[in-house]
């Protein structure tokens, strides 16, 4: 496990993150782009930070309970017929997104997610000629672009009480089982497409876990219709000098965001 710790603003400054996790690639929701880009928007262009909280990419081609990749897997020719022409297209979007971004916000962190992470553990099993095709970072340019990025399962800190990680357990239990992974810290994560906090008490004080809305449509075509309790959106972060945070779900409904104020942003 490895802890990268976030820089804290100056002496009487806030730092201001949007925080925006289980993007899937093709399956991420337009309208929550559009609207957290107007809302980045109206800040001054160095204030304006994101952290893509993993799953940025969705990788289901390269699972290997995938019945297409048990089947291309097995065959001399399944990297270039199959595995590689499906990263290329994945890897493209993914780099036309960042462009995007880029032009909106002065700082980007990507925590890795275990969609991600898909990439490179078939590093693992790809031919050794092939394997820079399957190198994410290297394929986005993450170092080029001076996107810093923490590891699947790792820990983002922010001062001595909070922390973001992607997202490592799921189930009804999830908000208390990260809290504990978290060692009494607030604690940040995706993974599990919901909009959720649970309180607990820690050394004298509350403290929350939360869980975050998901950053992609709510019927991608792998769950078939079926219902489910996901929420559409991000979530804002504001870091004071002294480490302490202030923490905002944003839930979109029907492509629209409704500020406390009444302006309704619409993301069409």
């Amino acid at each position: 496990m490895k802890i990268t710790e976030l820089a804290l603003p100056s002496k009487g400054e806030i730092s201001t993150y949007h925080i925006a996790g289980d993007w899937h690639s093709e399956a991420m929701s337009l309208p929550c782009l559009k609207i957290m880009l107007g809302l980045a928007q109206s800040l001054p262009k160095k204030k304006r930070r994101l952290i893509i909280n993993g799953d940025f990419l969705d990788a289901p081609f390269l699972m290997p309970r995938n019945s297409e990749y048990k089947k291309h897997i097995k065959r001399a020719d399944g990297i270039e017929d199959y595995f590689l022409p499906k990263a290329e297209e994945e890897l493209a979007w993914g780099n036309r997104i960042l462009d995007r971004l880029q032009k909106v916000y002065s700082e980007i962190i990507y925590v890795e997610g275990n969609h991600d992470w898909r990439y490179r553990d078939f590093i693992n099993v790809a031919p050794p000629a092939y394997a820079h095709n399957f190198d994410y970072r290297l394929q986005l340019s993450l170092d080029k672009r001076g996107i810093n990025y923490v590891n699947y399962n790792d820990w983002l800190d922010i001062g001595e009480e909070w922390t973001i990680t992607h997202g490592m357990y799921h189930g009804a239990s999830c908000l208390k089982r990260h809290y504990e992974a978290a060692r009494s810290r607030n604690v940040i994560f995706s993974h599990v497409h919901t909009d959720a906090r649970m309180a607990f008490t820690g050394r004298g004080d509350t403290v929350h876990s939360y869980s975050l809305p998901a950053f992609c449509n709510l019927n991608p075509h792998y769950i078939k219709n079926r219902e489910n309790n996901w929420d559409m959106g991000f979530s804002t972060l504001q870091v004071r000098a002294d480490g302490k945070c202030h923490y905002n779900s944003f839930v979109i409904r029907d492509n629209k965001l409704v500020l406390p104020g009444g302006k309704i942003i619409s993301g069409y």
